[in-house]
């Protein structure tokens, strides 16, 4: 399990990511992939208030992508390609249903995670590498002190 950190919600990302089976061992860049398959990275989409009560406490949507270089010249590249990216939205899916959440921050408080999207977002123009996609969604409620 995690250990509670005041790092960004990027690396907090990258963690919980890393935790999908054999991830670990992947190589997982921030924010952009290597020109060369196969290799992944994690980034920031935006952070988006959500709400705020007559306290000041404020609800958040963190959003991320991770991507995922890939090699695409055949059929079975591809299909390989789409199956890790529905497996990893269902791996999201179970660890919502087990209020697995990333470990944020003091005063940051999990209160959902979800993934959808996953597509492939782009072939190079030889057609040999793409660039595949999924969505990633964290809620969270933000405590004043």
């Amino acid at each position: 399990m995690q250990e509670r950190n005041s790092r960004s919600l990027l690396e907090t990302m990258k963690n919980f990511v890393q935790m999908y089976p054999n991830m670990a061992e992947l190589d997982l860049h921030y924010d952009q992939t290597d020109s060369e398959p196969v290799n992944y990275s994690i980034q920031t989409s935006g952070l988006v208030k959500l709400g705020e009560d007559i306290l000041g406490n404020q609800t958040w949507q963190y959003n991320a992508l991770l991507q995922s270089r890939e090699y695409t010249a055949d059929d079975l590249s591809r299909l390989n390609a789409s199956a890790f990216t529905e497996n990893f939205i269902w791996w999201i899916e179970e660890q919502n249903a087990s209020r697995n959440y990333p470990i944020l921050a003091e005063n940051f408080t999990p209160t959902g995670i979800k993934a959808d999207n996953g597509m492939l977002l782009y072939l190079d123009e030889d057609g040999d590498r793409g660039l595949y996609q999924i969505q990633i969604h964290l809620n969270f409620e933000r405590k004043l002190i």
